[in-house]
């Protein structure tokens, strides 16, 4: 008899903290969605070489504060099916009828549950090239204004090689923006990681932000603080090392 009082207590205890988790999962979901927004929409919005934080975190690290609330929450689910197994095992079967059609379903509901959680890992992403110049890949407000400027108002031929000179650099800025805006680092990276992410040498970054190498496997968010660089200068040296500037 205690343990049907402790049972309906533990139960009661489990729904409050799932429906918190749920409406934790909504909030966040759309606190990155609308308010943390991407890059090409933080640049639209509140100009190019930003970055948004809440509490000193990114949108990334926000997304992984997601995750690990949703694994708690798929652990309370699951926690909260044992506990009443025994009741929607009868329910099951008082609905489903026949043996064979119970272990039917059953079984295609664990392979699809199973598919659900596991198949994101092992799903391998469609690789697309980046096009300069294509407006439906551009990110940043100045690369939209620069393509509505040059067709509105086409710069006067003067030499070949002056417009070909023009031509490259607006191209490799535009470049360059788009390629800050699509960087993936936070406070959680290190130096190291960084580097063999975006395939540029350590010596070249750790001599860009002004800090000795030897702290390339120390964490970003901790050497922000202790060498008071921010995020922006950490992404404008990547930007710097990856595409440099031609003369």
């Amino acid at each position: 008899m205690n343990w049907k009082k402790d049972q309906c207590k533990i139960n009661l205890i489990i729904d409050g903290i799932l429906l918190i988790l749920l409406t934790m999962m909504a909030g966040l979901g759309l606190f990155i969605k609308f308010v943390l927004v991407p890059g090409f929409k933080r640049n639209a919005l509140y100009g190019s070489d930003v970055e948004l934080y809440f509490w000193g975190l990114d949108r990334h690290q926000w997304g992984g504060i997601h995750l690990y609330i949703s694994i708690a929450f798929l652990a309370l689910i699951l926690l909260h099916i044992i506990l009443h197994w025994k009741m929607i095992v009868c329910i099951f079967r008082k609905i489903v009828q026949g043996k064979l059609s119970r272990k039917i379903i059953g079984t295609g509901l664990g392979i699809i549950a199973i598919l659900l959680i596991g198949g994101p890992l092992i799903i391998s992403p469609e690789v697309v090239p980046i096009q300069v110049g294509n407006t439906s890949h551009s990110s940043t407000a100045n690369y939209r204004d620069v393509i509505i400027t040059n067709t509105h108002n086409p710069a006067p031929i003067i030499e070949e090689t002056s417009i070909d000179k023009t031509q490259q650099n607006s191209n490799q800025k535009l470049r360059r923006d788009h390629f800050f805006s699509s960087l993936e680092i936070d406070g959680n990276m290190t130096i190291d990681e960084v580097c063999a992410k975006y395939s540029i040498p350590v010596m070249k970054l750790t001599e860009e932000l002004g800090i000795p190498a030897t702290v390339s496997s120390t964490r970003i968010g901790r050497l922000k603080r202790a060498y008071s660089f921010e995020m922006e200068d950490l992404k404008n040296a990547v930007v710097k090392i990856k595409h440099p500037y031609s003369k």
